[in-house]
């Protein structure tokens, strides 16, 4: 009984067998006539692509890519006609025709009577990848215009792959104009952040960036490192930005992300490393203020070590505002901490302590020179760039008050409104 049960069971395995390889026969027979059932030909070649007898055989790969590409083919041409395909299923099976033509190449390898190793199907197979490059890029069209943007991205993906395919040789595609190729990979990542695919959509708004897209193209590959948490990716993004455009915000976002880490010995190595190689930069060194200037929320810091910090803040924004002049964040910073300093004498207990008269001799040749001096850099600021920093505004309305200018109280007050 056991052994009948076996032979049965044998039986079995290659009758099925046996139906996967009729199936692959009437799927080639199905692809010469002259309107072939491109749907009935997928489903007769999906058994066979899961069977285990079928599926190592370069010809199921090849049909199955043949048929996909037809697929693309027939709706084509009734779109040119004036009809209406199916653009969804042509696009759809395009795309897995490229992935059933790349898995079927490396198996395409048939050994003849005398030990030499041919390829049977690779020449059809490389000419139709060579001459498609375009179908591609339509399908990513029509993939966008249904929404599914998943597969609009992968189409365009493989429009951006096929002229770099070692396998196609010298029959490649040309690669695209670079101005083409960077609006490419800058739509594939909206794409692709779209369907929440954040890793790719960093990647291809990088590669758009390096391809010329400019700063948005940046700044999206920056968004999507920051919320994937790839400091490597963040690092390397902003650096390159910033060496480009020199935009101080570049480097802030890289900063900020380490700061709120808490690691902040990250944070200077990267701007100490930035001035190194660009030492008369003014942007790096308002940063480097910012974040000297930082360590004074420290809980744990001593007011000998804040007043030094504030001190050597104090030279970096003066530094950076002697570099670029025109800076309003330069700017702003280098008033705002002159202006602490006035706020920090007249708050000094040996200050409050004062008689009247010892304090108005004091204010007069101590703290108003600060608050003058402090007023200069930040009426700088606001005529250089209002909206850089609003609480500039604020301050000066201050410094005003405390000089007992109302004049320029009121005339601050009515450009903060404007």
């Amino acid at each position: 009984m056991k052994k009948f049960l076996l032979m049965a069971c044998g039986l079995c395995l290659a009758s099925v067998s046996f139906a996967q390889e009729s199936a692959l026969k009437e799927a080639e027979r199905g692809l010469k006539v002259e309107v072939p059932d491109h749907s009935r030909i997928a489903s007769l070649l999906e058994g066979a692509m899961q069977d285990p007898s079928t599926a190592n055989n370069v010809k199921t790969w090849f049909l199955a890519g043949k048929n996909a590409f037809q697929t693309w083919q027939t709706g084509w041409e009734l779109l040119q006609q004036g009809g209406i395909p199916d653009k969804v299923n042509m696009s759809l099976s395009i795309v897995k025709g490229y992935d059933y033509y790349v898995k079927a190449l490396p198996m395409d390898t048939v050994v003849n009577e005398k030990g030499k190793v041919k390829t049977k199907y690779s020449k059809e197979i490389v000419k139709t990848l060579s001459t498609s490059s375009n179908n591609f890029y339509d399908a990513g069209v029509f993939l966008y215009e249904a929404n599914d943007l998943k597969n609009a991205y992968r189409a365009w993906e493989i429009f951006t792959l096929l002229p770099q395919m070692t396998q196609l040789g010298k029959d490649a595609p040309l690669a695209p104009a670079d101005s083409i190729l960077a609006t490419t990979y800058y739509n594939m990542g909206i794409f692709a952040y779209q369907a929440d695919m954040k890793p790719e959509a960093m990647k291809s708004f990088t590669k758009a960036a390096r391809l010329g897209q400019g700063e948005v193209a940046y700044d999206n590959a920056l968004a999507m490192a920051s919320e994937l948490g790839d400091m490597a990716a963040l690092e390397e993004i902003a650096s390159e930005a910033f060496n480009i455009y020199g935009t101080q915000n570049y480097i802030y976002t890289l900063v900020s992300v380490y700061v709120k880490n808490g690691q902040y010995d990250t944070a200077f190595d990267i701007v100490n490393k930035a001035l190194e190689a660009n030492p008369n930069n003014a942007v790096l060194y308002n940063v480097k203020g910012v974040l000297v200037e930082n360590r004074t929320n420290d809980e744990n810091i001593t007011p000998e070590e804040a007043a030094a910090a504030n001190a050597e803040a104090l030279e970096l924004y003066k530094k950076s505002v002697e570099l670029d002049p025109q800076s309003a964040e330069s700017r702003y910073n280098y008033g705002r901490v002159i202006a602490n300093q006035a706020y920090k004498l007249s708050e000094d207990p040996a200050t409050i302590e004062m008689s009247t008269n010892e304090f108005n001799l004091f204010k007069a040749e101590n703290i108003d020179p600060l608050f003058i001096q402090a007023a200069e850099q930040l009426e700088a600021a606001i005529s250089i760039n209002p909206e850089a920093n609003r609480q500039a505004f604020s301050i000066l309305k201050n410094i005003y008050y405390n000089l007992g200018d109302e004049e320029n109280m009121n005339r601050i007050a009515e450009l903060e409104l404007k």
